[in-house]
């Protein structure tokens, strides 16, 4: 244990908002700093769970608000949630000799190239510490495959897109892509995945681009091994990152940040309601539910029983007012179990599939807060959604290589659904 205060500043875009500081009794903690308190209604937005747009006197309570702002051993919620899970969480760790929850660590390595516009550098003098200085000779190092961070338990990587080829970005790059190797584990997921986003896209749902990449067209992890060799990788186009290399960030946030939720609460702390009622009051209004609504049908047509709070996020497009983000980790997870027959989580009070039926959308849409003309037009919505996704995803899944025995296990989970009994009728 160090004995030495340690801080960090923590940046959005070109404005400080405060400090993330570690003391030795293994408290972390985050001071909003004074110039961010007093900015305005102009500053930019990081993170719903402390800035309210165009209400002021509750932004400032919620910056002023101590909870949520101080940890032991771990980070606060919202920095927490900046890291990865998994595999990549641990080999990091393994890399810097700490033990994995020592998140402040993490946060130090990792603090240029963090998911979002966050940027957390080695601070000298924390105005919040008068007298004293942080002692940092600088962030902890981390071979260049692991200097990112992105969530998710799954193993993946950051790269730049080079015409056909992948590869690590420089020290001060940025990657475009996130690019997820074959699992050892999971036969197909590369495919299944492309084939899930192809079948979101065609439906209307916003998707990134994404692609399978050859695994001779992705360079510089051969520090990494156990991937399937007879199978692609995976690239979807970063949307937090608008150009190649040393381009824009783009500022996002997942809704576990948003709820000051920690990973391990990502599935039975929040519901659907819950996304859909602050999308309606703080996002993009009825447009946000509308798609939240037809990733919700693909959901539950698709099985993807994944689609916990940190699978949703706000996109901060223009710095201060979220919008819903694009789609991301759409995986029919009910391909590869058939244990777990549960949406992730409640949506108008029910989560196992067979049980999920068009009330249940509108006790959803109800319960968010939609009026009656309006709910008509948005289960509309709903069944137009559903019924592109019956008729295009078979094809668009074989077209793009998911194995019969996958497709045949999707096929078992609509004929178990009253959902499209009622879609087909």
């Amino acid at each position: 244990m160090t004995t030495a205060i340690r801080s960090l500043e923590v940046r959005l875009h070109d404005v400080l908002v405060g400090y993330l500081t570690h003391y030795p009794d293994e408290r972390t903690l985050f001071v909003v700093d004074n110039a961010y308190l007093e900015y305005g209604g102009g500053r930019p937005t990081i993170s719903l769970s402390m800035v309210r747009p165009g209400d002021e006197h509750l932004t400032r309570q919620l910056l002023l608000d101590e909870r949520n702002k101080s940890s032991l051993v771990k980070a606060p919620p919202f920095f927490s949630n900046l890291l990865p899970e998994g595999g990549l969480r641990r080999r990091i760790a393994a890399e810097l000799k700490i033990h994995e929850d020592r998140e402040f660590d993490l946060l130090a390595a990792l603090g240029r190239d963090l998911p979002g516009a966050v940027i957390l550098t080695p601070a000298k003098t924390p105005d919040h510490l008068p007298g004293r200085r942080s002692a940092f000779d600088g962030a902890p190092s981390v071979p260049p495959e692991m200097k990112f961070s992105l969530g998710g338990m799954q193993l993946k990587f950051s790269m730049l897109r080079q015409g056909d080829r992948f590869t690590l970005p420089g020290a001060t790059d940025l990657g475009d892509y996130i690019v997820k190797p074959p699992s050892s584990d999971y036969h197909g997921l590369p495919m299944i995945e492309a084939a899930a986003m192809k079948t979101a896209r065609a439906v209307g749902i916003e998707t990134p681009e994404v692609m399978l990449v050859p695994p001779d067209h992705v360079d510089d992890l051969t520090n990494f091994s156990g991937f399937r060799p007879d199978e692609p990788f995976y690239a979807v186009r970063r949307f937090d990152r608008v150009d190649q290399g040393q381009g824009e960030r783009r500022h996002i946030e997942d809704f576990a940040q948003v709820f000051n939720l920690r990973t391990s609460e990502k599935y039975g702390h929040a519901n659907y309601e819950q996304i859909g009622r602050t999308l309606l009051q703080y996002a993009g209004g009825v447009d946000d539910l509308r798609e939240m609504a037809r990733r919700l049908v693909f959901n539950v047509l698709m099985g993807n029983g994944d689609a916990h709070v940190k699978n949703w996020s706000l996109l901060y497009a223009d710095r201060r007012l979220p919008r819903l983000s694009p789609a991301y980790d759409l995986v029919p997870t009910i391909a590869y179990t058939t244990m777990d027959q549960s949406i992730a989580l409640n949506m108008g009070g029910i989560k196992q599939f067979p049980e999920i039926s068009l009330h249940t959308f509108d006790v959803f849409l109800r319960r968010v807060g939609i009026l009656d003309r309006a709910r008509e037009d948005l289960m509309e919505t709903v069944i137009t959604t559903g019924r592109g996704i019956l008729v295009a995803w078979e094809g668009l899944f074989m077209e793009t290589g998911v194995p019969p025995r996958l497709i045949q296990r999707i096929h078992e989970h609509q004929r178990s659904l009253q959902l499209s009994v009622e879609l087909a009728g």
